[in-house]
């Protein structure tokens, strides 16, 4: 077992979705680790470095921050679809008119424009209701 190179810890980086799945596929039979310890070099590989920092103390704070009432929109140009296998899925491509951004996670989601709307973020499981 061995440890991923900083050039495909980096490459990996640059993807997501279906092609990411893949490549850590490809690298995990190639060097013998699982998916999820691939998963976590990722993540530790794309984390700032703090060492100079104080160590992190949480504080509980009763706050819960407000999450917009209304989808932030984006472009949809140069979106692409994930791979999706399920049943229906042309069909629901073809309703999907707007891109927005999850207020939980940031991650660009398609939907279509009927309103009310209840989307559920496929990255962080986010719910969210739009009128």
């Amino acid at each position: 077992m061995s440890s991923l190179t900083a050039q495909e810890l980096q490459r990996l980086a640059g993807l997501q979705g279906y092609e990411l799945t893949l490549e850590i596929d490809v690298l995990s039979r190639k060097y013998g680790i699982s998916a999820e310890q691939i998963v976590a070099m990722l993540r530790s590989a794309n984390q700032p470095r703090q060492e100079s920092q104080q160590p992190f103390e949480p504080v509980a704070s009763k706050e819960v921050p407000e999450l917009p009432s209304q989808p932030r929109h984006i472009s949809m140009e140069g979106l692409r679809f994930d791979y999706d296998p399920t049943s229906g899925t042309k069909d629901r491509r073809a309703e999907v008119n707007q891109a927005i951004v999850c207020p939980g996670c940031g991650v660009a989601l398609g939907i279509p424009s009927h309103r009310p709307i209840k989307i559920k973020c496929p990255q962080c499981l986010h719910e969210a209701l739009y009128h």
